[in-house]
């Protein structure tokens, strides 16, 4: 990952250290802090926020803004920012990366934001959490770039980042400035920062995802006895070399080859064989990984197809 540099950082602005502020921070990292309670802190720290951003910059009180909530966790700063802003419009990315290492993919879902519109004003990119700096960093390069290397052109607004993180952001050519609610100690080594939220901060928000205690759920109509056994022979814990996701729907599978060229002829076998059962995969591909799963979404659960198709994908590697 390439980080553009220039001689001068964007500045880095951070809330006054207020009593008001040290109660929100203080609920934003409990560990008995409900979603409810955790959406609410979120909106109050949102309005501090935007209230400095637009003490720092009176175009934001002036001029329509496009908001870039980076999912899942800043949709709640997205909720409290869009009433505080004349004209706002919203543009989705979803970034993801395995902890412990530097890559991340951003997938937009939808239109992206270079070209712009013509009514769609400064670019203001909201993230809950800044821990290593990776995701957004490889955000606003993807910006700089589809912008046409356009310096200054970017706004970043935060709740709780790593001092080094922030450092970063502010490297990021694109970035006018940022602002940010509370610099916290530091990120640790599994990337999480200090003081500690207590929880990941996507589960605090919207609560923990349901777990299915590791069961294969198959669909209905299906051949139960038949579906099971042959999930339970691809899985990894059986010497497959599958995984059952947490829900149970789906089983996938990451597969790395040694170039692009092979991970591209692997796809395009999957592809046609898909075409010819009628039935897709949902992927990924970043270089020479490709992850890839399968499930039925009609009925919802995994069949016999599934497992079909997860067979031909390991003969084909």
């Amino acid at each position: 990952m390439i980080e553009e540099k220039m001689d001068i950082p964007a500045p880095i602005i951070e809330l006054p250290q207020t009593p008001t502020l040290t109660t929100l921070m203080t609920t934003f990292c409990s560990p008995s802090s409900t979603p409810k309670i955790m959406q609410d802190t979120i909106h109050a720290l949102t309005h501090e926020i935007i209230s400095t951003a637009k003490s720092h910059d009176k175009s934001l009180t002036q001029s329509p803004t496009t908001m870039i909530p980076i999912l899942r966790g800043a949709l709640p700063m997205f909720v409290a920012a869009q009433p505080l802003l004349p004209a706002t419009s919203c543009i989705l990315a979803r970034c993801s990366k395995k902890k412990g290492t530097q890559d991340v993919v951003v997938d937009w879902l939808g239109r992206r934001p270079f070209p712009p519109e013509s009514d769609d004003g400064k670019i203001v990119v909201l993230d809950t959490i800044i821990a290593t700096g990776d995701t957004v960093v490889k955000l606003c390069e993807e910006l700089w770039e589809m912008s046409g290397e356009r310096p200054r052109s970017v706004v970043v607004l935060c709740t709780y980042a790593a001092p080094e993180a922030l450092k970063r952001v502010a490297r990021c050519p694109v970035v006018e400035y940022v602002v940010v609610g509370r610099r916290a100690e530091w990120c640790d080594e599994r990337g999480y920062l200090v003081p500690y939220t207590n929880g990941d901060i996507g589960d605090k928000i919207y609560g923990v995802v349901w777990r299915n205690n590791g069961k294969p759920v198959v669909a209905e109509g299906e051949d139960v006895k038949s579906v099971l056994s042959g999930v339970q022979s691809l899985l990894v814990e059986n010497g497959g070399l599958w995984k059952l996701t947490e829900d149970g729907l789906a089983i996938e599978r990451e597969i790395q080859f040694s170039g692009f060229k092979e991970a591209w002829t692997f796809m395009e076998q999957v592809a046609d064989t898909a075409a010819k059962h009628h039935h897709h995969p949902g992927w990924t591909n970043v270089y020479n990984k490709v992850s890839i799963r399968w499930t039925t979404h009609h009925p919802k659960g995994l069949t016999n197809l599934d497992v079909v198709m997860a067979q031909l994908c390991d003969s084909y590697v």
